[in-house]
């Protein structure tokens, strides 16, 4: 998985950047009076939607996510390596509310047969809608794996900088 997550976040870093170099040269040429595709916004939702949620199992992966470490640093190094695995295992769950969920729009959205909306792009909305689903999916499975190990490692991790 974690080489999945990396390929993904890789994926994701690269569309941003093309989603830069695109944005620039239809900007610039609009700007100079040239011709525009006057689909940029469309555009730019897209990518924005899949690199986001392409790139959260990275996260997880690299131990990346967020966590409150107020306290963290005055317990005993057992009792962090327990409110590690607790943040991984709430984590986990919010991962999978958010899979779920969208995969419940994205079949919704094919069910009713739903275009993307104020668009010039003529598409069906669960084709994005899948495509971020997918990353949801692959987030939860990620979050869950990395909660099942922290949880049967037997040495203290805490101390490695986190889980």
């Amino acid at each position: 998985m974690s080489h999945l997550a990396r390929g993904m976040a890789w994926i994701s870093g690269l569309l941003f950047l093309l989603l830069a170099f695109y944005m620039s040269g239809d900007a610039l040429s609009r700007t100079l009076g040239g011709p525009f595709t006057g689909v940029s916004d469309q555009i730019a939702a897209f990518c924005l939607s899949l690199g986001a949620t392409w790139a959260l199992a990275q996260g997880v992966v690299t131990g990346a996510h967020v966590r409150s470490d107020v306290l963290l640093p005055l317990l005993p190094v057992p009792v962090k390596r327990w409110f590690g695995v607790l943040a991984l295992a709430g984590l986990t769950v919010f991962a999978w509310i958010l899979a779920y969920s969208s995969y419940l729009l994205t079949m919704e959205s094919y069910d009713m047969g739903s275009t993307v909306p104020q668009s010039i792009i003529e598409m069906q909305l669960y084709i994005p809608q899948a495509v971020s689903t997918v990353g949801f999916v692959v987030f939860a499975v990620t979050a869950l794996l990395t909660t099942l190990v922290a949880m049967t490692r037997p040495e203290p991790i805490a101390e490695e900088g986190g889980i």
